[in-house]
């Protein structure tokens, strides 16, 4: 992850009757998979998190929490897509490989970024940090 992403906290359901239901953090996920977040209501703090999993499995509730990405996923696909682009020499000569995976062109990766889809509805953080433990 290079860039930052921004989300919220959707509750739907209040466990321990303290933050209530709907929208009741808002954070960022930071480029090195730490976090930082902001609770809403009348005793707002903020707190910052090693790592979102972290967050998700103290505030996810069992799934009465959810992580939500509030930036925008057309910008966000569009520089993955940027990034992978077939490979090509000033000539015009072309190895047929992806200029960033090496894959052959199309990428898995290009193709999955120009592809139309809701882009949050399967987003899990953990999908950016596969080597940190579950």
């Amino acid at each position: 992850m290079s860039q930052p992403h921004l989300f919220h906290l959707q509750r739907d359901t209040d466990i321990t009757g303290v933050s209530g239901t709907g929208r009741v953090a808002d954070g960022v996920i930071w480029p090195d998979g730490t976090a930082t977040l902001r609770w809403r209501g009348d005793r707002a703090s903020t707190v910052h998190w090693d790592h979102i999993g972290d967050a998700k499995a103290v505030h996810g509730h069992g799934g009465a929490t959810r992580i939500v990405l509030t930036d925008n996923p057309t910008d966000r696909l569009g520089r993955i897509a940027e990034a992978h682009s077939k490979d090509q020499s000033a000539g015009g000569m072309t190895s047929g490989a992806c200029n960033e995976c090496g894959h052959s062109w199309p990428c898995p990766t290009y193709t999955w970024a120009t592809t139309g889809r809701d882009p949050l509805a399967t987003w899990d953080p953990a999908d950016d940090d596969a080597e940190q433990p579950a």
